[in-house]
């Protein structure tokens, strides 16, 4: 084979025990465990694609290894094809992307992360905040910043602020109600800041981190961190860089206290290029 699948099969085994129906403590686990695959997965794409082969040879090379696995080895059918397809369309993604955004990725525990905040933030009404422009954009990382703000906001005055009411309190919260399309964008910019400080993390930097562990809700120092983060990504004083995601990650590392990024980070290694066998020699 030309890769190790082991890590990813065993997370795709986990994920087929949960199917169906789910409420509870299953869903809470369900989540959990297609977090962990999530996170094994972005790494293993991470790894695959900084070693600068073509994706479509390292896409060709994955299919090739799980069938044959999946042909010698019946009972390891059902985990092999979700890898594969996983993989698969994981790669066609990620290749299309900067190598500063496949860096922070591969440090990410998922976002755990994202999945805190869709079940912290599960709330929806009318559009406000003007998505259309791409997330890699300047100006879409700002318009979901705002959506970030927005959600944070909402979330606050109705489980802190307003703790009676009812149907009157949802009616006067109406008009910083966020859609479906505004809580998606926060978590696109709140899942980020939570992969750029495990990124930060991984790299030993001196940071004020918000905790090692991400749980359900969001604690405090998160909040706090996800506040100050979407705050000055909207701030006219920011200097963007040319890859707008590269200026979030700076964004990220100063609002958690960090070193200055330095972008030799995000080198990608450098390959071995053969020397060649024979020479030409001189004609005599």
């Amino acid at each position: 084979m030309h890769y190790n699948y082991d890590a990813l099969l065993e997370a795709a085994g986990e994920m087929e025990q949960y199917s169906g129906y789910l409420d509870g403590d299953d869903l809470k686990a369900s989540q959990q465990v297609q977090a962990n695959f999530a996170g094994v997965r972005n790494r293993f794409v991470y790894d695959a694609l900084a070693t600068g082969d073509d994706p479509e040879q390292i896409k060709a090379n994955i299919v090739s290894d799980l069938d044959t696995l999946a042909e010698e080895n019946p009972g390891w059918a059902g985990p092999a094809y979700i890898v594969r397809d996983e993989l698969v369309a994981r790669i066609e993604q990620e290749s299309q992307k900067n190598p500063t955004w496949r860096k922070v990725v591969r440090y990410t525990p998922i976002a755990l992360g994202v999945i805190a905040v869709a079940a912290y933030f599960g709330v929806k009404f009318y559009n406000d905040v003007d998505l259309s422009d791409p997330f890699e954009s300047r100006a879409g990382v700002v318009a979901r910043a705002e959506a970030l703000e927005k959600t944070l906001r909402h979330d606050d005055w109705a489980s802190t602020r307003s703790r009676r009411g009812g149907f009157i309190k949802d009616i006067l919260l109406w008009p910083i109600s966020p859609s479906d399309a505004e809580v998606n964008a926060a978590m696109q910019v709140a899942g980020f800041a939570f992969d750029a400080q495990e990124f930060m993390r991984s790299q030993q930097a001196q940071c004020n981190y918000t905790g090692a562990t991400y749980g359900e809700e969001l604690t405090e120092r998160e909040r706090d961190y996800l506040e100050n983060y979407s705050a000055r990504l909207q701030s006219e004083t920011v200097e963007w860089d040319e890859d707008p995601q590269f200026t979030m990650l700076v964004v990220a590392a100063d609002t958690l206290g960090c070193p200055p990024i330095d972008r030799s980070m995000f080198e990608l290694p450098e390959q071995d290029v053969p020397e060649e066998a024979t020479q030409d020699e001189p004609n005599a």
